[in-house]
């Protein structure tokens, strides 16, 4: 985390004016911490601090950046960061307080060196934050500090991530798996309609909570790796790593073109994702992440037939249209497929496929519309209680072989995994299918 120069904190008084500098305890704290020095005065900053740290005023955290003299870490404009939530792709992600706003967010920071454009952003999150939905947590802030560069999310606390979830119970029932992706759908709803996308939609995204409800997680991660004006934000080295993180669930264009990232996008990353409910895998497993590319682009998944045979017609032909390869070939709008999951999640007859026409604005993005699929999605589930507490947070032809070989060797060039393949490797992966 270290991008200050850290500066030595040899004794007590030098611990009280970072915390003071800083904010990094209540007012009541700072008087905690000098009646602790009044009462040993030959304490040692190392004491002070966690001191502080038994009387829950300071993180074990926080403490450790302090003594390393670089608090000045802890502070990103109004956001006070007092632990560490992880490490991804992306950069780290900390659990972060703000002097403007209450509760409790997530920051991830980046190294400034790998941000390319950082104002590209600025008026999709503007965009973001006008767009409110209470499942779904989007971006409200980009900024940047000394070496770092910070994206914001309200942090959402509590359940347990969709791919945790399925490891640990297996496949879930056809209407469980559609109440799943109805729930995603309608969180998806309104910032579709307003041109928006999640863009890197995958299962460790979403988080079924204590409630037994859906709630979508950092939604404009994808305006990270593309924006309008067809620039990434970020170095290539660093896009490439969170696109081959996010490979499980990548609609066959963003392989192509990882910049290629649009709301039909998000139609085929939810097919990924309803098939992985269904199946308790993904739709193409393999570990070699060129094999996984080629079958998006190329291949067809084990039929469901196979893996969830007692999948209705109706869901698997959801599944099968959300999934094509052409994005033209999907659904128009995420209201069609609301419209088709909710036949599924009320009991209608699961044996008719889906029938195309026009089709109406469906509103289910209330918490109050959603109330009815959220008790059958308890009422499959009950006896398997999430854990208390988890945060943070996926046909046509192919076209010829010389354009996708070259759009191949862009994607593994920008995933950090082809500087060993040439490209007689490539097709001869292609050749043998």
């Amino acid at each position: 985390m270290s991008s200050a120069t850290p500066l030595a904190v040899d004794t007590c008084d030098d611990v009280l004016a970072a915390l003071g500098q800083y904010n990094l305890t209540t007012p009541e704290g700072l008087a905690l911490a000098r009646a602790y020095l009044k009462s040993f005065p030959g304490a040692r900053p190392r004491d002070l601090v966690y001191h502080l740290v038994e009387q829950h005023l300071l993180t074990r955290f926080q403490a450790d950046t302090l003594l390393r003299g670089v608090a000045s870490n802890l502070v990103l404009s109004c956001y006070s960061i007092v632990d560490v939530l992880g490490a991804g792709s992306m950069g780290k992600t900390y659990k972060a307080t703000s002097s403007r706003d209450p509760g409790w967010f997530a920051v991830r920071t980046i190294p400034r060196r790998n941000v390319m454009n950082l104002q590209s952003i600025a008026e999709k999150v503007e965009a973001l934050k006008q767009v409110r939905h209470p499942r779904v947590s989007a971006m409200v802030h980009v900024g940047a500090q000394g070496d770092r560069v910070y994206m914001v999310w309200p942090l959402i606390e509590g359940g347990e991530r969709l791919d945790d979830l399925v490891r640990r119970q297996g496949k879930l029932s056809a209407r469980q798996s559609a109440q799943v992706a109805l729930q995603i759908a309608s969180g998806l709803q309104a910032y579709h309609a307003a041109g928006l996308f999640h863009g890197l939609l995958q299962p460790t995204d979403i988080l079924i909570g204590t409630d037994r409800r859906v709630r979508l997680l950092d939604f404009g991660v994808g305006f990270l790796l593309t924006c309008e004006r067809g620039k990434s934000l970020l170095s290539t080295m660093t896009n490439g790593k969170a696109m081959n993180h996010g490979l499980e669930c990548a609609s066959p264009e963003s392989i192509s073109d990882p910049l290629d990232r649009t709301l039909l996008g998000d139609h085929y990353s939810l097919g990924c994702i309803l098939y992985f409910c269904l199946t308790g895998r993904f739709p193409f497993p393999s570990t070699n992440p060129v094999k996984k590319m080629l079958g998006h682009q190329f291949e067809e998944p084990t039929p469901l037939g196979e893996l969830a045979p007692e999948t209705p017609p109706r869901l698997v032909t959801i599944v099968q249209r959300l999934m094509r390869k052409q994005p033209q070939e999907r659904y128009d709008s995420i209201d069609e497929v609301i419209r088709e999951l909710q036949v599924i999640t009320s009991g209608g007859r699961g044996s008719q496929a889906p029938t195309p026409g026009p089709m109406s604005r469906v509103d289910v993005t209330s918490p109050e519309s959603a109330t009815d699929h959220d008790e059958a999605f308890e009422e499959t589930s009950r006896g398997r209680r999430a854990p208390a507490k988890v945060t943070p947070k996926e046909e046509a032809a192919p076209p010829s072989l010389s354009s996708e070989l070259r759009s191949m060797g862009l994607w593994l060039a920008l995933v950090g995994i082809a500087s060993g393949l040439a490209s007689g490797v490539l097709v001869w992966l292609m050749k043998r299918g």
